[in-house]
């Protein structure tokens, strides 16, 4: 992958860098994605395969229902992760196949759900699986080497010790035994071991690792994440040589709990006594008004989610659309305060654009001043060319309830009277999408709308309504925050509406609705838009500069749900390189899933949420260090982002607005010698504190405690401590 580097900058800042069918077609015709057949992979792994539907004229046909089932296999124990999905604005649907551990060929059908004799057939084969018998010797410590015996190891296969990803010393040449390295720091006790390649790995077999002796022995770039059970017997570092030696040690949590924390302390060799936490477990930052006003919403899309349907749920292709021209006018009923309590406002809008998947709307009570007729195109044509691509290809569908195929954008003062005048300088309200018009246990509510819709603000440059609103301002705004909303209603619709789910973790649906941002504005930097891009990157960069700038106060795993605007920035970044080490299709399937939050990011990765979090911590300090600090070579692959170089990208932000970003770069490490060190803090839920320690030639080593600030075992908030080398 090309790496691209973005030198950025805020607001006023520089930031470098199909046609669908209309809603009334049926869909026609079913084709397999070519790369997607015929694949091979070893027995357990994860596959995904994908279609191509399209209507009756050879456009992609939108929200099509694909029947996915496998018609025959080897053996028992393949699955597929949906029996039903729909297309996206592309035409596109998937499913993922987890292989059985029977060597063969499994033939998997799509069929269109509206006519079933519309099908294409998929073959996989699942080849010799890596198993293994047994570990000799079954008793071991940090540095030994044993020998795993099995079938079907070679040099491609890596072995899990204990969750601890590590690199064969030597494979049979007849695949039999394997010789590996056991890793320093596990937890006393029994720890299994599973040969693993790719997505698949081996059932475990289990040996008794004993702690103690053992030091960090770490060679530049390497890094491992310490359990605080593993510390009393093995937190010693070895001695420098002439050249001394540098570590980052970052103390964390990877909970994946909302809102969990524990305090702790962090002590070196020949510290003072104990001492208070420095911090407190409860201390936050306080939620804007915009911040405020959408966890109301995401809290009510959970109650709303949880409603019986009316009927029963079923799966059904649009109808045909309605007549929609411009200047037809809709009757809409619009949340009129930030609590979305008793009754709504009715708006009558007009519809001022028509396009193949979005209406915009203008509320006939709009003030005077606002977007005149081009610039009404201008935005539509965005939405309709751009953004829907985007949000479908990413995320998949979006619901249809009324069925006329389009998403309604009705922008109306109703949106500006939700900010008060007194607020308008430190926060407002964009726009917003209400699940209660798409949930099917709404139906009955004389509030609901009964249709996609996203609310919007309207021009109002003399303030009439609430705050002045210019229509550069309105332009440059409502896209984003459109793609952003358009996540949270597709994901509804996923979880919810088609899979009768729970509505997605507050936390993983606000970070996903951010990195939907994200994916516009790269859309807009490959079609060399220098303006749009910079108007939809700007405000994750921000948000996570202000994150990185004091992590250790800031939840990751958000028990405010939105959360605040650096906790929405930590949401973005680890969602960005999850991308960037998983590739693009997880976020798809984050959203076509009755999984959420956590177990959801570890189903689509097939890893522990804890070694996640643990890896996308160091790599926000890691991933572009300077040659002169770590060589680029000797930084491991999980520890990058592929896409931005942030130190290029907050150092352009600090030359051109210093006063606003105070640093080149956020992160400080906190300093501490080898020897005398006593830090104390919180860990909140996926963050952490950074710290540097920096050994003088030939310093003889030294040792860490990592605790409860009473010197006790610290085993709250699943406490890491994670260590890297970097000289």
């Amino acid at each position: 992958m090309i790496r691209r580097l973005f030198p950025a900058a805020p607001v006023a800042l520089v930031l470098a860098a199909g046609c669908l069918t209309d809603a009334g077609l049926a869909p026609s015709s079913i084709e397999r994605v070519p790369d997607t057949d015929q694949q091979q992979a070893p027995g357990g792994s994860r596959v995904a395969l994908r279609v191509t539907v399209q209507a009756e004229d050879g456009s992609a046909s939108v929200r099509a229902a694909v029947r996915w089932s496998i018609v025959s296999e080897p053996g028992v124990g393949a699955t597929l992760s949906d029996s039903v999905t729909l297309s996206n604005g592309e035409g596109l649907a998937e499913v993922e196949i987890r292989l059985g551990r029977i060597e063969g060929t499994t033939t998997v059908r799509a069929q269109l759900a509206a006519d079933a004799s519309r099908s294409a057939d998929f073959t996989v084969t699942a080849t010799r699986t890596p198993s293994l018998t047994g570990v000799s010797p079954g008793t071991f410590a940090a540095g030994d080497q044993v020998v795993a015996s099995g079938s079907n190891l070679d040099v491609a296969t890596g072995f899990q010790v204990g969750g601890v990803l590590v690199v064969p010393v030597s494979v049979a040449g007849d695949g039999s035994t394997a010789t590996v390295a056991i890793p320093a720091c596990l937890t006393t006790g029994q720890v299994a071991i599973r040969a693993v390649v790719g997505t698949a790995s081996s059932d475990p077999v289990f040996g008794d690792f004993t702690g103690g002796a053992g030091t960090i022995a770490l060679q530049v770039g390497e890094y491992l994440s310490l359990s605080p059970a593993a510390l009393a017997g093995c937190a010693a570092f070895p001695a420098a040589g002439p050249g001394g030696a540098e570590y980052l040690v970052a103390a964390q949590s990877a909970s994946g709990l909302p809102g969990d924390s524990a305090a702790y302390r962090l002590r070196g060799t020949g510290a003072a006594p104990p001492t208070a936490p420095s911090d407190d477990p409860a201390t936050g930052r306080g939620l804007s008004l915009a911040d405020r006003f959408h966890h109301t919403l995401r809290e009510l899309e959970r109650e709303w989610g949880m409603l019986p349907p009316s009927g029963g749920t079923t799966i059904r292709e649009a109808p045909a659309a309605g007549i929609i021209k411009p200047g037809v006018e809709r009757v809409f009923r619009v949340c009129a305060n930030t609590s979305c309590s008793g009754e709504f406002a009715t708006v009558r809008g007009k519809a001022m654009y028509v396009g193949e998947h979005a209406v915009i709307y203008q509320d006939l009570a709009a003030p005077s001043g606002g977007l005149d007729q081009e610039e009404f195109e201008e935005l539509g044509e965005t939405f309709d060319t751009d953004l829907y691509s985007v949000g479908t290809r990413a995320f998949g569908a979006e619901s249809d309830i009324d069925g006329d195929g389009r998403v309604a954008i009705l922008l109306t003062p109703v949106v500006n009277q939700l900010t008060e005048a007194s607020s308008c300088n430190v926060s407002f309200i964009a726009g917003f999408f209400l699940a209660l018009d798409i949930n099917p246990g709404s139906a009955s509510d004389p509030r609901s709308n009964q249709a996609e819709v996203f609310y919007s603000i309207v021009p109002d440059p003399q303030g009439e309504f609430s705050c002045e609103f210019s229509v550069d301002q309105v332009r440059r705004q409502v896209g984003a925050t459109f793609i952003h909303e358009f996540q949270h209603m597709i994901s509804f619709h996923q979880h919810v509406i088609l899979r009768a789910g729970t509505a997605e973790a507050l936390w993983l649906n606000e970070g996903l609705s951010h990195l939907s941002e994200e994916l516009a504005a790269l859309h807009f930097n490959e079609l060399g838009d220098e303006a749009r891009f910079q108007r939809f990157a700007v405000g994750n960069l921000i948000n996570a500069y202000d994150y990185l700038f004091d992590p250790a106060s800031v939840f990751v795993i958000a028990e405010e749900g939105t959360g605040t605007r650096e906790e929405r920035g930590a949401g973005w970044l680890f969602l960005r390189w999850v991308v960037d080490q998983y590739g693009e299709d997880v976020v798809r399937r984050m959203s076509e899933t009755r999984l959420t939050g956590s177990n959801n990011v570890e189903a689509v990765t097939g890893a522990a949420f804890e070694q996640l979090l643990t890896e996308w911590f160091l790599a926000n300090w890691v991933s572009d260090l300077p040659d002169s600090i770590l060589a680029d070579a000797a930084k491991p692959d999980r520890l990058r982002y592929k896409i931005w170089s942030f130190r290029t990208t907050f150092g352009g932000f600090n030359e051109q607005l210093e006063d606003r970003f105070p640093r080149a770069y956020p992160i400080v490490p906190r300093s501490l010698t080898p020897t005398g060190f006593d830090r104390s803090g919180v860990l909140r839920a996926g963050s952490g504190d950074y710290y540097e320690v920096v050994q003088p030639p030939n310093d003889p080593g030294f040792t860490v405690m990592f605790t409860q600030p009473s010197g006790q075992a610290l085993v709250n908030a699943v406490p890491r401590l994670t260590v890297v080398r970097i000289r």
